[in-house]
């Protein structure tokens, strides 16, 4: 529309210079005419006419170059919309995928994170599962172990406490007070009723007072001289320092100290000329 309109101005503009150009030659005919004989007149106009096409053919030459500099001019801009649009569509598009990138990442991390958790939580079950386990079976284990070396080692024992109902009262108040501080190192003397290698009964004026556990840490001496506790005899005297374990609620042997019994003097042997009991005097 406008390279149009550029060519039908510079036409109008050629029309109104031949049109100027034609009242002014009339103009001067008009004024020559009075002079000039018809024969002159007439090459004069033909002159005239000649110069005004002249002009027209060279504003249309200039309103053709001006029409074709306007449509390289919209040629231009019309390829730099293009052009403009192409690069918007690109950054845009850019931009979604970079955001959907990050959405991604965003969602592998919470998942990693969350299969971490799990695991961790996964694994501190079972680590507490297995300490419980642990646990129950050792106490257990050391239930059975109280319950089987009194039948098996020591059927003395059974008996005098059978003969003493008191006995498992007294054994269930001490480990109780024991328990009240667990911390605390106790002392005890007494004979020993019986001992093994996991532990020993001490008894106190003739009746079971407490059974010790010993364990790898027990420091054991008998007469002086480092010892197990299976080489503890029965009737032994000991000196015991214990402490009650705060899971099992039972007393552990720290250290024990046992003098061998007294073994019982060989008879004398006769002198000369003192005959043995029941045996007749020689004369």
């Amino acid at each position: 529309m406008k390279s149009r309109a550029a060519w039908l101005g510079a036409g109008v503009a050629a029309l109104v210079v031949g049109t100027t150009a034609c009242q002014d030659g009339d103009r001067s005919r008009q004024d020559t005419a009075e002079k000039n004989t018809p024969g002159q007149q007439v090459e004069q106009a033909q002159l005239q006419s000649e110069k005004a096409f002249d002009d027209a053919r060279d504003a249309q030459k200039e309103a053709s170059s001006q029409q074709r500099e306007a449509a390289r001019a919209q040629e231009d801009v019309q390829h730099k919309q293009q052009e403009l649009q192409e690069a918007q569509a690109k950054a845009q598009k850019e931009s979604q995928e970079a955001q959907a990138s990050q959405q991604q990442a965003q969602a592998r991390t919470q998942q990693a994170q969350s299969v971490a958790q799990q695991a961790q939580a996964s694994a501190l079950a079972a680590q507490r599962q297995a300490q419980q386990n642990f646990t129950t079976q050792q106490q257990q284990a050391s239930n059975e172990n109280a319950a089987a070396n009194p039948r098996v080692a020591n059927p003395d024992a059974q008996q005098q406490q059978a003969a003493n109902p008191n006995a498992a009262t007294q054994q269930a108040a001490i480990a109780q007070n024991s328990r009240a501080a667990p911390a605390q190192e106790q002392q005890i003397s007494g004979d020993v009723l019986s001992a093994s290698a996991q532990e020993v009964l001490v008894s106190q004026r003739g009746e079971p007072r407490l059974r010790l556990k010993v364990g790898p840490g027990t420091q054991v001496q008998v007469d002086g001289r480092a010892a197990s506790a299976a080489d503890i005899q029965e009737g032994a005297q000991v000196r015991a320092s214990y402490r009650t374990d705060a899971s099992s609620g039972e007393p552990q042997a720290l250290r024990i100290d046992a003098t061998s019994r007294a073994q019982p003097a060989a008879p004398a042997p006769a002198e000369s000329g003192e005959s043995s009991p029941g045996v007749p005097r020689s004369p």
